[in-house]
């Protein structure tokens, strides 16, 4: 968000936060109770109209968009759409099409404040639910593009087009990588940004919008050139926006694109510099919006595009180079503290907000978080033990299902201080998968696991283990072994991948003595022991015990290299 706007004194809506159950809408093609009427405005753009002497927010009267209503609206529900339901249907919040922001992007065009925007800049609420992806589509995400950016001139954030070139450029990757290369417009997409989607001080004397905004007298609540700004409608309408940046940006189902790098020609007259030229992270709103986005986001959904070289040919591509920086959820304690070193214009008021509008986020998401995907971002053990912070403050993710840290660099370090927080009374009780492939674990972190697992009534739920990819040789499978053979040790465990990790002959009939034990993982049916330079004769005993203990479909899951 740009740091030159003003922010009103509202809270987020904690309730909010709660998830409802998918409805049946009621009526028509619409939402429930039929289709939501249109965004009728009074006074065409928003200027004064109606009575005499209202003043009518901006609201323009936007398409409305055919979909299938039972199908689009129940998944925007359980991709927790419901969420944004509320700011988008009063007004207060609109987004963008993604499609009129590229062809903006590409004829050089400048973006300006909403009520300057033509309708045709908008989606109507019936188009973002129709952008919603189909149940049947893998991994499903909301199709609403959060930017976080610098207000790079205290009037504009983008007054040379600079930033909307890049963001264009990443919504094109992002919208062949979902859908593949296509000629049809990309109305699927619907993207919020703060000069755009919320009512903007740009209202000159005569109460016209403006393409640039008005900044407040020093010391007065007045504004330059005798201008208007907002109109009271749409002062209560911004606040309403204000309460809802949390959930945007915080949304485990939304993508945010942090435009963090400054333009070359920057420290030019190019620009006219306010008294805020602090770099991105340095700035209290953005540094909270970043804070946000990496709380519960998989890897995917949050970029820097500051790091793009530009010459990313793919959306994965631009994932790697993108998300190459991005940090573990930050506990509350210590993003108040960072804060404290953070610019804001108005640092006395928003300092204090915005530190309790994350810390009210922070809670909420890591507490009803069922997936938790951080792959490939190349974390260490000092990162682990941040990831481990955030999670005890949580509450022991109570509802989390899947932890998945494949890509990272935990190694024996990491992963002792990971096991030390998921051993805890209480902590995970649902946890249903654990990926620690690719991490850099050896023998020592095996032998940390495998006390984790034999403490009593630890994970529960656990029905399957990626320990792929990693060290672990002989010695670890030695103690992973003998681990698993103990009574009740990991009762529901399924799946246990161990490719790649070195454990030879020696390391294979320890495992050997796990199928061999009557009581040991009951409801084990995969292992797989690929890449472990296993030879042909233990790999025979090791089906052999497996045919006698397993189904005999499973018999045929052992999965070895030919050439072992």
């Amino acid at each position: 968000m740009g740091c030159c706007v003003a922010r009103g004194a509202c809270a987020a809506d904690r309730s909010a936060l709660k998830e409802d159950p998918p409805l049946e809408p009621a009526g028509g093609d619409g939402a429930p109770g039929g289709e939501d009427p249109p965004l009728e405005p009074a006074g065409g753009d928003g200027a004064p109209g109606g009575e005499a002497g209202e003043q009518q927010p901006h609201m323009p009267v936007l398409q409305e968009v055919e979909y299938d209503t039972v199908e689009k609206y129940n998944q925007w529900q359980r991709l927790g759409g419901f969420e944004l339901s509320s700011v988008l249907t009063s007004g207060a919040a609109l987004l963008l099409d993604a499609e009129w922001m590229v062809q903006q992007a590409e004829s050089s065009g400048i973006l300006k404040p909403r009520q300057a925007l033509p309708p045709a800049a908008f989606q109507s609420y019936s188009g973002v639910l129709a952008g919603t992806p189909a149940c049947s589509t893998p991994v499903p995400k909301l199709h609403v593009v959060c930017v976080s950016h610098c207000w790079l001139q205290a009037d504009h954030p983008d007054p040379r087009g600079h930033n909307l070139r890049i963001l264009a450029r990443a919504l094109r990757l992002l919208d062949a990588h979902v859908y593949g290369p296509r000629p049809q417009r990309m109305g699927r997409w619907a993207v919020f940004m703060d000069l755009c989607c919320i009512h903007q001080n740009c209202r000159d004397s005569k109460g016209v919008p403006q393409q640039r905004t008005y900044q407040r007298l020093e010391g007065s609540d007045k504004f330059a050139d005798g201008a208007i700004g907002r109109f009271d409608s749409e002062n209560v309408l911004f606040k309403e926006a204000l309460g809802s940046l949390g959930s945007f940006y915080s949304h485990p189902c939304t993508y945010v694109f942090m435009l963090t790098k400054f333009p070359e020609d920057y420290q030019t007259a190019a620009y006219t510099h306010s008294a805020d030229t602090e770099q991105y992270f340095n700035r209290g709103w953005c540094y909270c919006e970043s804070s946000w986005a990496v709380l519960t986001k998989p890897s995917d959904l949050t970029l820097n595009l500051g790091l793009s070289t530009g010459d990313e040919i793919s959306y994965s591509k631009l994932v790697e180079v993108c998300s190459a920086e991005r940090k573990p959820p930050v506990f509350p304690d210590a993003f108040e503290v960072e804060l404290q070193r953070k610019a804001f214009t108005n640092g006395k008021d928003d300092r204090p907000r915005v530190a309790e509008l994350y810390r009210d986020a922070f809670a909420q998401r890591l507490k009803y978080s069922q997936r938790l995907s951080f792959r490939n971002l190349q974390w260490d053990a000092e990162h682990m033990k941040q990831l481990v912070t955030a999670l005890a403050a949580s509450g022991g993710g109570p509802n989390l299902q899947l932890l998945d840290l494949c890509g990272n660099r935990a190694g024996d370090e990491g992963v002792a201080l990971l096991v030390e927080a998921l051993r805890a009374p209480g902590a995970f009780p649902k946890l249903r998968e654990l990926n620690l492939r690719e991490n850099q674990i050896g023998a020592a972190g095996a032998a940390h696991l495998a006390e984790a697992f034999r403490a009593p009534g630890a994970f529960p739920e656990l029905c399957e283990l990626n320990l792929s990819e990693n060290q672990i040789g002989a010695a670890g499978a030695e103690k992973m072994a003998r681990a698993l053979q103990a009574s009740g040790t990991l009762p529901k465990l399924e799946i246990l991948l161990l490719d790649g990790n070195g454990i030879g002959n020696v390391g294979a009939l320890h495992l050997k003595n796990v199928l061999l034990a009557p009581e040991a993982v009951p409801r084990l049916q995969r292992l797989t022991l690929r890449g472990n330079m296993i030879g042909k004769r233990t790999r025979i005993e090791l089906k052999g015990c497996g045919l006698g203990r397993l189904p005999v479909r499973w018999s045929f899951r052992w999965q070895f290299d030919d050439s072992d």
